[in-house]
């Protein structure tokens, strides 16, 4: 059997070229609709600073809504996606200490990280402990939400 130098480059030259476009591909399917999602929720984030110049530390919460808190000297502020204020709650309200207090007495929890959010239709606080999330009410530190992330439905 005769080997023909041309035809062998030529096969080289398409597998090569068929590698790189497999890898383009790849590349815009996985990168593209994470660039995409990403340039919006910063599009929201900068709506939000755009008309509520002193907010800060703005942070996104999806539960049952998408909600983004953020903060000025006096208020904490929690935006719909449109980037309106739907509820504001002062500062001296704040009681993450007492939050995570009450989760660990409720579930034995050591470590608890405490964050804000929004539950159902009132703002909470969102306490993740032990692959759990439990979601208290800003006000009565009631339960609103438990999901146990390691149950498989």
């Amino acid at each position: 059997m005769k080997f023909n130098g041309k035809s062998i480059a030529f096969t080289t030259l398409l597998v090569i070229i068929l590698l790189a476009v497999i890898f383009i591909e790849i590349a815009l399917f996985i990168t593209g609709p994470s660039a995409k999602y990403d340039a919006k929720v910063e599009k929201q984030i900068q709506n939000i600073q755009k008309n509520y110049e002193k907010i800060e530390n703005i942070q996104r919460h999806v539960f049952h809504y998408i909600i983004y808190i953020g903060e000025d000297e006096d208020n904490i502020v929690w935006f719909n996606e449109e980037g309106k204020p739907i509820v504001t709650k002062e500062k001296a309200t704040l009681q993450k200490d007492k939050a995570a207090q009450e989760a660990q007495k409720l579930y034995g929890w050591k470590d608890v990280k405490v964050t804000l959010g929004y539950g159902y239709d009132q703002p909470v606080y969102v306490i993740e402990a032990n692959n759990c999330e439990v979601l208290l009410d800003y006000d009565t530190l009631k339960v609103v939400y438990y999901l146990d992330k390691d149950v498989k439905s």
